[in-house]
């Protein structure tokens, strides 16, 4: 069984001092409830939202979701549709008792979309493209990153690390987020509120981008 935490830590530029900093790089997992196990679930994902300030780092929201073998899949060209079937940027197959995580640019196919007006701050990560050469591949031929990140081996962990960076348009208030994405591949008899809090993980995988502060 596959466990997948992410979290997603939002702040602002009153926040981008060194002080600062030092605090979101250090903040890399959270505690698991460990009455949330789905036993019939092939892939549980643990999302939180945290929010800096000033005053220090809170929980906005959190959540947990079960996935079936629905999740191992490319996904499709259309953006909400990924959004609400899939772990945004990330694609996961299974191969025996091992999963292979992919990196991949979920925004790359937005155009014009509503929901997706204030992310028009967000660069296009370019970078290699297994899937090019692809016919049934949404990823077929786009200039676009959509590779393999790592491929778990039973009782292995990995990390995920990207940034984002949004405005919103009816206030031009610009936010800043670093994701943050845990992984381990082992039995549900392991599942343990601390699972993810061994600090150097056995495979790590960066996409940070350089942000302006607006």
């Amino acid at each position: 069984m596959l466990f997948v935490q992410e979290i997603d830590l939002w702040y602002r530029k009153d926040v981008r001092y060194p002080e600062y900093a030092n605090m979101r790089n250090s903040l890399k997992f959270v505690p698991v409830k460990t009455d949330n196990i789905n036993p019939d679930c092939e892939v549980l994902y643990q999302y939180t939202s945290l929010y800096q300030s000033t005053g220090g780092i809170d929980k906005s929201r959190e959540y947990y979701k079960g996935f079936g073998e629905e999740i191992f899949t490319a996904g499709s060209r259309d953006p909400m549709e990924n959004l609400r079937n899939l772990i945004n940027n990330v694609r996961i197959f299974k191969e025996n008792e091992n999963y292979k995580i992919m990196f991949c640019d979920d925004y790359f196919f937005v155009r014009n979309d509503l929901y997706f007006e204030n992310r028009s701050g967000v660069s296009k990560r370019r970078g290699r493209n297994e899937g090019y050469w692809n016919n049934n591949s949404p990823f077929s031929y786009t200039d676009v990153i959509n590779q393999t990140a790592f491929i778990l081996t039973p009782d292995t962990y990995g990390r995920i690390l990207y940034n984002d960076r949004i405005v919103m348009h009816h206030t031009e208030i610009w936010y800043y987020c670093i994701h943050t994405l845990n992984f381990i591949n082992c039995d549900r008899n392991k599942f343990r509120e601390k699972m993810f809090f061994r600090k150097v993980p056995d495979y790590e995988y960066k996409n940070m981008q350089y942000m302006k502060y607006c």
